[in-house]
């Protein structure tokens, strides 16, 4: 338990981004990303380039000589109060169209770190490659690197914690992170391997059914005790016409597959896992008149994890979930509102639905270990809103660790196993009014106890709001406040060594002033605490808990301050210069 409250350090940050990017039209509307391929340049150069530059100090109590009892006791001697680094980075693309039903497209990375003597520090590799094309008209198929995502129980890159509605002050550090790690839009996931996409349209009853299919190594061999690893997947998507006009009734329907195995005739491993998650999802528009819009929506599967010694079996794990709600959106008044209830089993489990994206045990770029002892620093908002070494995009076979602060209700999405409860949610107006907003609610509890048959209880609460300022003041340019808060509250009774109690709290502040035509100040505050109890299991393999290392507490406070002015060029070419400040206490 903790008997006092210590500043651990601050931090700050000088930054000096630049990014450019020239882009190329794919497609027009009402057509395929195919059909322009013949009224293309053979060849085509396109790319991204980033400088940036950052210096870090650090201070604090632990840092510095204290007194007790009057005796002097050294501070820290080892750690260095200062970091300065920074890189130019050049991602080249380079597209080539060999026929009207192909291309190719390769990006080759020129990195040099600054510092570097001579070009010691400079790095050329392929950042991505891939080809896509047609056959017949009528079967897309890629090979190579692809994004792909599926539905948030099968394939899905859930969002990472730690930010609501962040302030525009962060965003260059989150485009960094997720441009480095792959995350593309719509919660994709990158893999390498092959894909193939058809479509059929039909003439009554049925108004189209698209197909997708595509198998992916997420796993390489080390020959001896590791074995390749594969994923697979198979979505279909169906859609009806119209079924009342008077009702404006229609449905969409989807089956969706993933397999992920290991061949154990890869190298001499003899050790490898199978999991296969297989669901169904439906949307049907039960009423579109007038202002109405009534949706009925939702998911069902069940998942299977299986374990083989010599492709003998022996080891099964099978459970189910259930995802089912409803949708009303208001047209006028510009409001959704949707609920849903969720049971997702104990024992459910989603390979490409459940991996993280921050990897809490991951070495940390900035102070990962501080003191003259080398004590490892517990990661913060400054870590997973700055560092991109603790984030990742690989596949994991077991659940990840995570932190309770930042996510205890849902730390792997809503793919989260051993979950029963309702999802609540409100939606309000659009991104050019003057307000928007939105409001989410998680009211869930376990369906297995971890440790003790007392159940874990969790409340989350979330809202965002964009004020857009200068909608009210009739002004040309940018004046907007934005503003993100979450709560969380996690509750299990019980005698005293079963009960836990864990509040945390998340706030995040933003505010853009843009004072002449796209020259702005942008201002961020991100501001978390947390107090409370509570038992964090270690999973084993197979997501078996396998202990609870000791009793979690928190006392915890953190400010993260950033400050600064960014000057756009045109869209996708700014400069931007931040000086940014954290505080810990715990």
């Amino acid at each position: 338990m903790k008997t006092m409250k210590t500043t651990l350090f601050g931090l700050c940050l000088l930054t000096g981004l630049l990014v450019f990017q020239v882009t190329d039209t794919t497609a027009q509307e009402g057509t395929t990303q195919y059909d322009q391929l013949e009224t293309r340049s053979k060849v085509r150069f396109n790319g991204l380039g980033r400088t940036y530059l950052g210096r870090t100090t650090i201070g604090g109590p632990l840092l510095e000589d204290s007194d007790v009892n009057g005796m002097t006791i050294p501070g820290d001697t080892v750690t260095p109060r200062s970091l300065t680094d920074g890189e130019f980075l050049l991602d080249l693309q380079m597209n080539a169209t060999p026929n009207d039903k192909t291309e190719v497209q390769a990006i080759l990375r020129l990195r040099n770190e600054f510092g570097g003597f001579y070009g010691a520090g400079m790095l050329v590799e392929v950042r991505e490659l891939w080809a896509r094309g047609i056959i017949a008209n009528a079967v897309e198929y890629r090979v190579g690197d692809m994004d792909v995502a599926m539905t948030p129980y099968t394939f899905y890159n859930f969002d990472e914690e730690g930010q609501i509605n962040e302030a525009a002050a962060f965003g260059p550090q989150r485009e960094l992170i997720h441009y480095e790690q792959f995350y593309g839009n719509g919660n994709t996931r990158r893999i390498q391997g092959g894909k193939f996409d058809f479509g059929l349209n039909f003439n009554r009853g049925l108004k189209d059914a698209d197909f997708s299919a595509f198998l992916a190594r997420v796993r390489g061999t080390n020959f001896f005790t590791i074995p390749t690893r594969f994923t697979s997947g198979f979505q279909a998507k169906v859609s009806t016409v119209t079924i009342l006009d008077s009702l404006g009734l229609k449905a969409d329907f989807g089956f969706n597959l993933v397999h992920t195995f290991d061949d154990l005739k890869s190298g001499d491993a003899n050790m490898g896992i199978r999991n296969t998650v297989m669901s169904e999802t439906w949307d049907v528009t039960i009423m579109d008149r007038g202002n109405l819009k009534l949706h009925v929506l939702g998911e069902y599967g069940f998942s299977k994890l299986e374990s083989l010694n010599d492709s003998t079996s022996f080891f099964i794990m099978e459970d189910s979930f259930l995802d089912f709600g409803a949708k009303a959106i208001f047209k006028k008044q510009k409001i959704a509102v949707r609920a849903a209830f969720v049971d997702v089993g104990p024992d459910f489990f989603s390979i490409g639905a459940q991996s993280r994206r921050i990897d809490y045990t991951a070495e940390k770029s900035y102070y990962d270990r501080i003191g003259n002892e080398g004590v490892r620093r517990a990661p913060g908002l400054f870590d997973i809103t700055r560092d991109r070494a603790m984030y990742t995009y690989q596949l994991s076979d077991r659940l990840m660790n995570y932190d309770p602060r930042f996510s205890n209700t849902l730390p792997y999405g809503t793919a989260t196993p051993n979950r029963r409860g309702a999802r609540l949610g409100v939606e309000y107006g659009l991104p050019t009014d003057k307000i928007e907003g939105r409001l989410d609610a998680a009211l869930m509890s376990e369906i297995r106890g971890q440790g003790t048959f007392e159940l874990k209880s969790f409340t989350l609460l979330r809202t965002a709001a964009n004020f857009n300022i200068h909608r009210y003041l009739d002004w040309e340019n940018n004046l907007r406040f934005t503003l993100g808060y979450q709560y969380e509250n996690t509750n299990r009774g019980g005698v005293p060594v079963q009960q836990v109690d864990l509040t945390s709290h998340l706030l995040e502040l933003g505010m853009e002033v843009e004072l002449f035509r796209n020259f702005e100040f942008l201002f961020g505050a991100k501001l978390l605490s947390a107090d409370g109890k509570d038992y964090v299991p270690r999973i084993d393999a197979f997501n078996e808990v396998a202990d609870f290392p000791s009793l979690y507490t928190a006392d915890d406070r953190e400010a993260l301050l950033a400050g600064g002015i960014k000057y756009t060029f045109k869209k996708g070419i700014y400069l931007t210069l931040q000086y940014q400040n954290f505080m810990s206490q715990r």
